[in-house]
């Protein structure tokens, strides 16, 4: 068998994006209420402002037509809900995360409760689909879960890329 021998380090790999992904992740971490209703002002603002331009545009053609009314207050509509209601934006994120997991685990539970009658093993099959199922209800009814463990896994991976980047500057030298 053949040894391979590295003889050198050389890497492109700079801090910027790792930096920028731990301050990222670090905001989801530590405020993931204050990223939702940061996010939900912004899209709240476009839609907002697409409408009311869009309404400003079609005011002043001539050939005015009944859709072009309502496409622009539908999206001043959107642009409303996504200001004043962002609470309940971050809501629903949760509660389809949730349900997606809640309907995955009572698929993992019927497979397991068909399993059981054939062999006594899939007992861990029924155990994991509980798991699921309770991980499902957590989702929905624990506020910011979904983004403080997203600002988690960044952090984490900020941290690794941070690290590997010395380990390779350590190499070089």
């Amino acid at each position: 068998m053949q040894k391979i021998v590295i003889k050198s380090y050389e890497s492109k790999k700079n801090l910027v994006t790792p930096v920028l992904f731990f301050i990222v992740g670090l905001i989801l971490f530590l405020n993931p209420s204050g990223v939702v209703n940061f996010i939900s002002y912004i899209f709240g603002g476009v839609f907002l402002a697409l409408g009311i331009g869009k309404y400003v545009a079609d005011n002043k053609r001539i050939d005015k037509t009944t859709g072009d009314t309502f496409y622009s207050v539908v999206m001043i509509i959107l642009g409303v809900i996504f200001i004043f209601f962002s609470g309940a934006i971050e809501f629903l994120i949760r509660l389809a995360i949730g349900l997606w997991i809640i309907v995955n685990a009572i698929n993992t539970i019927a497979i397991g409760a068909n399993l059981a009658k054939l062999e006594k093993k899939a007992v861990v099959t029924l155990i994991i689909g509980f798991i699921l199922l309770l991980m499902g209800l957590y989702t929905i009814l624990v506020e910011n879960l979904v983004l403080s463990t997203l600002g988690l896994v960044i952090l984490i991976y900020a941290i690794l890329e941070i690290v590997d980047y010395f380990y390779i500057q350590s190499k070089n030298r």
